[in-house]
């Protein structure tokens, strides 16, 4: 056998078993990532930063917005972006394109933008995007994700809604609205007190300084029993909260002027055990 073609044989051999070792990890961590591709519920995305085309994106961001992976690629990622909201991201992305040019690396990021997508299944849905840019074979990339906030948006706009209700409900109340913590007996305001409506001493909506200038002596002494009567009982029956009760109270104004009041309040233990008297206060008609 030549002895050129045998050395060129030996060097190829080993030449194939150094690539075999370098292409097997290498192999490994494709795998891998074809792998967190296919089975994460998270929805990754890598875009081009100046034509903001989609280079990637996992399965799971595929499916909510309705393409493969080849098809993807041929489109903007502005295009399920609601038209709305497009003005925000520009502005997030002039702001880290700025803080690039200046040189700080570490700042070219988007955090907490909040924007609608287009999910192929339920119609514009609510996401937050993270998101940093780097440079990838000379071109300028952005990585980001898309946390899904739709289940918080509506929740706090149904919030948002039910509290300005809520107002509207307690400035139209006869009564006074109030809610008291039991172990501190702190009374606390929902709605204003005047003068004028109730006969009472104007008091603004927030806590009462004390109580011993606003209610009789009886009234306190009463008011109280009731209060630890039923603690107890509630302590007893483990319930949440027991049914409505109603008192008779009367408070002094700082002119010596008393005005009779029934009130109607249940008391409630909270998730930390605390227990919060909720109460509507009416003035009794004069006869």
């Amino acid at each position: 056998m030549d002895l050129a073609f045998l050395a060129f044989a030996i060097f190829f051999f080993f030449t194939t078993i150094i690539l075999l070792v370098q292409i097997l990890p290498l192999k490994r961590k494709v795998d891998l990532i074809d792998l967190i591709d296919k089975k994460t519920k998270s929805l990754l995305a890598i875009i081009d930063a100046d034509s903001f085309h989609v280079l990637s994106a996992s399965a799971a961001l595929r499916q909510v917005l309705g393409f493969s992976s080849e098809e993807l690629k041929q489109h903007s990622m502005r295009e399920f972006i609601f038209p709305d909201d497009e003005k925000l991201l520009n502005t997030a992305l002039e702001s880290s394109l700025n803080k690039d040019k200046t040189g700080y690396a570490g700042e070219t990021t988007i955090e907490h933008l909040r924007l609608r997508l287009k999910d192929v299944r339920y119609g514009w849905q609510w996401y937050e995007l993270f998101g940093f840019f780097t440079t990838y074979n000379s071109k300028r990339i952005l990585c980001c994700t898309y946390m899904p906030l739709n289940e918080q948006i509506l929740t706090k706009a149904d919030l948002i809604e039910k509290e300005n209700l809520l107002k509207v409900l307690m400035n139209n109340s006869f009564g006074i609205i109030w809610t008291m913590d039991c172990l501190s007996r702190q009374l606390m305001l929902l709605t204003p007190i005047s003068r004028e409506r109730f006969g009472i001493d104007d008091h603004p909506i927030g806590a009462i300084t004390s109580n011993e200038e606003v209610f009789t002596a009886d009234t306190l002494q009463r008011f109280r029993a009731m209060i630890n009567q039923r603690i107890e009982l509630l302590a007893s029956n483990g319930e949440e909260r027991d049914l409505p009760q109603d008192l008779e109270i009367t408070v002094q104004n700082r002119d010596g002027s008393t005005v009779n009041m029934i009130t109607r309040s249940t008391l409630e233990k909270n998730d930390l055990g605390k227990y919060i008297l909720y109460g509507i206060s009416l003035v009794v008609p004069k006869k």
